[in-house]
């Protein structure tokens, strides 16, 4: 657009460099857009820095461009910074858009994948449209990002739809200023883009009732001719088949989620057993069905993140109970792709599991070839496609915890968007932990943590660390110049961490497990001074080379000290009581005073199994010492619910918390309460937690007829009340009156109500998750931001 010069003796030009998620999300025609409105001449472009404007008009319409500027910001853009400057008029009469540039190290961000816009929703669905039913039409408000992106500046030939040249029509929309395809870089119609196909899976298993309509002739990865392969999906997937669909950030494995044989088969062949597994509906008035909604999981399953949403579950709500069994959540989200519209399109398909194409503990198949060979066995058929998948993701977990979103797993529609830090870090790299692993790239005032990993418990995980690890320091072209990772020796990202930085010649920095969580919950906050940290979890290596996890800290970023925590118990048998909680229970009754005998029986053993148990105890033998909160929860759950096996992490405590879901918060036993021992002063001078009363107090409820209802509710705020007891006594102490909570305990909703209730009664000023994971996924984004403080103080002393 041509604007006349104006003849005011305001007139000005200025440089404006805008910081943030500004590339890939409709920036620059937003900006171009407004600055014709405004009348105002000059340009804008892409670097590595961000975006760079430069305005030629009267100073009072700039002042109202930059108003303008950040309160009408378009809806996936997150500006972190502007910063303007003073040019010289030049006398121009016309606002363009230049090419992208390559200036110096990269800071801008990638924008994550986002949900389907409701304009391309429309269209899809819209016979009339050229891109009806086109299952990967996205615009600049909507679509993928980081997945297909493999380095900044974000423009198609850096993402892997470089591939795919775009026809005249989509070419116009793409050059077209006011269009809202305007440099959307997955841009693509039917006649230029990716395409979808069918091809034969695994053979069916021979004992399963369906076996004989779906006879299988064809060798798995052979190509299934339909003229509608989402079509041909949908018959499959009604008729009770196991469908492995590519998606956004990778494969899916789906079913009828309506249908318990269909659900059993994919479990028995994914081997995963007792797991809940996340559902797909329609729409939000589907989920409503489904689950009872609060207002808040409302708003956040309709996020353009479109996490997988913890929810309570309707009584016969139609949804077959092996998809989560023994819980009253299910894990529910709504259609973010193109793709899984149009199979929510046929009316017959109320829900679908749809859950991460892997089998356990494996991370997620995103590549054809690699899909053929690792899920072969699994699936009956294939729905492919062509668009590169260059980065995994798995879809996000959240849940709306006391009032507040919390995220559970981050990952789709939240990574690689940079988390704020409280101090300026230099390059580096924190490793995370070993279970459910993150790890985070800082640099300046941000850190860019990966995407759920998953555990790092073999040499799959470990090449999907590195892997994911290249592509981050790739893209955002950060050299580390210091290491930073978790204190277990046994840990295989400590075990890399130290090999890595030796290759290098790269500092080394260890930072305590606790300390980490609590550093993550006050970073996020910005919190530099001192607070108490209440970091609750399963396992971390301790100072004193002990199990932590029920700790009470006074902790600064860059170090801290321990006050008080759970009293040691001893774990009979070390990991296998994490797999089988009738060790803990056994453990925790012993030392709480109660008899073998008694013991053995609460905990359902044998007697042979009880004199092992002793022995380990006494002898001290592969029964290392614990003080965590989650174990504790794994060892009640086993004496309530006679829950001895676990199938995945957290089930015991898990299901513990759900069956207390209608009871109230009032407790009406006192002795529940963990008494604060101070003729329990350990060496290193921190106060123990006893928990012997409330074990016999559990006990005797049990032996009275109690409902495992109600014990169970008391059991959560007793715990809660003997942490709320500790911190009191550190702010006696210390005159402490900020608490952070943090650690994986705090995914339970009903503690972590109870926590920050009983602590805002008693006058502190209580700060939780919201930007990271209060579990490991977060303990990354803790570690940069001790190493960030430490290495601040040595260059500030």
């Amino acid at each position: 657009m041509r604007i006349s010069p104006e003849s005011d003796s305001h007139r000005e030009r200025r440089s404006i460099r805008v910081r943030g998620v500004v590339q890939g999300v409709g920036f620059r025609p937003f900006v171009y857009r407004l600055a014709t409105e405004e009348r105002l001449a000059g340009l804008i472009g892409n670097d590595t820095d961000g975006v760079t404007i430069e305005l030629e008009g009267p100073s009072d319409q700039i002042q109202i461009f930059l108003a303008r500027l950040t309160s009408e910001t378009p809806p996936l853009a997150r500006i972190d910074a502007v910063t303007t400057g003073d040019l010289a008029p030049t006398g121009e009469t016309g606002f363009r858009i230049v090419a992208s540039e390559v200036l110096g190290p990269v800071s801008t961000g990638i924008p994550a994948d986002a949900a389907t816009c409701s304009d391309c929703l429309r269209e899809l669905l819209d016979p009339a449209d050229r891109r009806y039913r086109y299952p990967f039409l996205n615009c600049t408000n909507c679509g993928p990002r980081f997945t297909i992106t493999r380095r900044i500046p974000y423009d198609r030939p850096q993402t892997s739809m470089a591939m795919f040249p775009m026809c005249p029509e989509c070419q116009a929309e793409y050059d077209d200023p006011l269009n809202r395809r305007f440099h959307a870089q997955p841009n693509a119609c039917w006649r230029c883009g990716p395409h979808v196909w069918l091809e034969t899976g695994a053979p069916i298993d021979s004992g399963h009732p369906l076996a004989a309509s779906m006879g299988r002739e064809s060798p798995a990865g052979a190509p299934i001719e339909s003229a509608d392969p989402v079509a041909e999906t949908i018959e499959r997937l009604l008729r009770g088949e196991v469908m492995a669909i590519k998606g956004i950030g990778g494969f899916h494995l789906s079913v009828d989620a309506i249908n318990e044989d269909a659900v059993n088969l994919l479990r028995r062949r994914k081997h995963r057993y007792g797991k809940p597994l996340a559902i797909m509906v329609r729409d939000l008035a589907a989920a409503r069905a489904v689950c009872d909604l609060t207002t808040d999981e409302e708003a956040l399953l309709q996020t353009p993140a479109r996490p997988i949403v913890l929810a309570h579950a309707r009584r016969k709500n139609g949804i077959a109970p092996a998809v989560a069994p023994g819980i009253p959540w299910l894990g529910i989200f709504l259609p973010y792709a193109p793709l899984q519209h149009l199979l929510f399109a046929d009316p017959r398909v109320k829900a679908l599991v749809m859950t991460s194409a892997n089998l356990s503990e494996e991370p997620i198949a995103i590549d054809n070839d690699e899909a053929r060979t690792r899920l072969a066995a699994i699936a009956d058929a294939f729905l492919m496609h062509n668009r590169e998948i260059l980065q995994r993701c798995d879809d996000s977990v959240a849940a709306v915890v006391d009032g507040a979103p919390q995220l559970v797993r981050r990952a789709r529609g939240y990574v690689p968007l940079a988390v704020p830090l409280p101090l300026e870090a230099p390059p580096l790299l924190a490793v995370g932990g070993h279970l459910k692993n993150v790890f985070a790239l800082a640099r300046g005032n941000f850190a860019y943590q990966s995407q759920h990993l998953g555990d790092l418990e073999n040499p799959v995980g470990l090449q999907f660390f590195e892997e994911s690890l290249r592509h981050l320091m790739r893209t955002f072209e950060i050299e580390p110049q210091a290491v930073v990772h978790d204190l277990h020796p046994g840990y295989l990202s400590t075990g890399w961490a130290k090999r890595w930085a030796g290759e290098r010649g790269l500092r080394l920095i260890g930072v305590q497990h606790h300390h980490a969580h609590i550093a993550a919950c006050m970073a996020e906050h910005a919190l530099t001074d001192p607070v108490i940290g209440i970091a609750l979890d399963g396992t971390g290596y301790g100072t004193d080379g002990r199990i932590w996890g029920g700790e009470v800290l006074i902790c600064r970023l860059d170090r801290f000290e321990r006050f008080a925590h759970l009293d040691y118990v001893r774990m009979p048998g070390g990991d296998a009581a994490v797999r089988e909680p009738w060790r803990m229970a056994f453990g925790h009754l012993i030392a709480a005073g109660f008899p073998e005998d008694e013991a053995r029986e609460l905990v359902g053993a044998t007697a042979q199994e009880a004199r092992v148990m002793t022995r380990m105890i006494e002898r001290e033998i592969n029964a290392p010492l614990t003080s965590s909160l989650g174990r504790l929860f794994d060892a009640a759950a086993a004496v309530i619910l006679n829950r001895r096996i676990v199938d995945y992490d957290a089930q015991a405590a898990i299901e513990l918390e759900g069956i207390a879901i209608n009871e109230s918060d009032e407790q009406r036993r006192f002795e529940y309460m963990p008494e604060l021992c101070s003729t329990k002063t350990q060496s290193d001078g921190s106060l123990s937690l006893s928990i012997g009363r409330l074990w016999r107090a559990l006990v005797e409820d049990l032996r009275r007829g109690v409902p495992p209802e109600r014990i169970a509710a008391e059991f959560h705020s007793g715990v809660a009340k003997g942490f709320i007891l500790a911190a009191a006594k550190a702010r006696e102490k210390t005159g402490i009156n900020d608490v952070a909570l943090s650690g994986g305990c705090m995914h339970n909703r009903r503690l972590s109500r109870l926590l920050r209730a009983g602590l805002e009664d008693e006058g502190f000023t209580v700060f939780r998750h919201r930007k990271v994971s209060p579990g490991d996924g977060g303990l990354s984004y803790g570690q940069a931001a001790v190493a960030a403080a430490i290495l601040y103080s040595e260059v500030t002393q």
